[in-house]
């Protein structure tokens, strides 16, 4: 198959996120093919008494976060979408760290004094933060806010594209939706053989390892500009053709 018709690109994120990656690769020329692989569910926030600041490792605790706090608590996000997301549902006073939970814990430094966390995140996500943020002197209180469901099977046009081999690349933003991806495949991952994995980070990286991409690149930053840039110039059947380069 020609690589003039490789433009897809499949994105596997949930919503949050899902639509504006899929906006982001229209602007730049590419064909997304949206294809969650995670359902997320919302769930009512626990009281928490009083903390000096919330901390979310994800756009998905903010739905549960925005009814259950005053817009002007102090909130760290995870990532400069979430910050902005979370602007968006009102929260006034928010900053970010850089896209890791170890550049997390860096960005909160030590607590002085009683300074307390909350720590909101996902079902059985998490722990291990809180475990780091209490050896900085932060009294964290962890609050599960959303669960995921994996999604069993992939959907039929997102299948139907990699059968025919028009797909350029996978976008991977978390280690769930790599393995939920993988899992829809089972023995049949030999389809795979004929595309790129583009992973957020190298946590993710390791999981796609267990099937036979292509090639399987990792964003030097886990951002998302990063991750697109990885996808290099669009595909053309004319070299006298100015590609579009994507923005470093």
């Amino acid at each position: 198959m020609a690589d003039l018709y490789r433009r897809t690109v499949l994105v596997t994120r949930p919503e949050p996120g899902l639509s504006d990656t899929g906006f982001a690769l229209e602007r730049l020329g590419w064909e997304p093919c949206l294809a969650p692989m995670l359902r997320i569910y919302s769930l009512p926030m626990k009281q928490a008494g009083a903390v000096d600041r919330v901390v979310v490792t994800s756009g998905q605790s903010l739905e549960a976060l925005r009814v259950a706090l005053p817009p002007a608590t102090p909130l760290t996000a995870v990532g400069a979408r979430t910050a902005e997301r979370a602007r968006t549902l009102g929260f006034t006073n928010v900053d970010y760290a850089e896209g890791t939970a170890n550049s997390l814990v860096g960005h909160l430094g030590r607590a002085g004094g009683r300074n307390s966390v909350l720590l909101a995140t996902g079902r059985k996500l998490g722990v291990d933060l809180a475990a780091q943020l209490r050896m900085n002197g932060w009294r964290v209180t962890r609050r599960v806010v959303y669960r995921t469901e994996a999604t069993e099977f992939l959907a039929p046009a997102a299948r139907s594209l990699l059968e025919q081999e028009r797909v350029a690349a996978v976008l991977f933003y978390s280690a769930a939706t790599a393995r939920a991806f993988l899992d829809a495949f089972g023995e049949e991952r030999g389809l795979l053989g004929s595309v790129r994995a583009l992973a957020l980070s190298p946590t993710i990286g390791r999981t796609l390892g267990a099937a036979p991409f292509r090639e399987i690149a990792i964003a030097p930053r886990p951002e998302q500009q990063a991750l697109l840039a990885l996808l290099g110039p669009l595909p053309t059947s004319d070299t006298n053709t100015a590609r579009r380069e994507i923005a470093p």
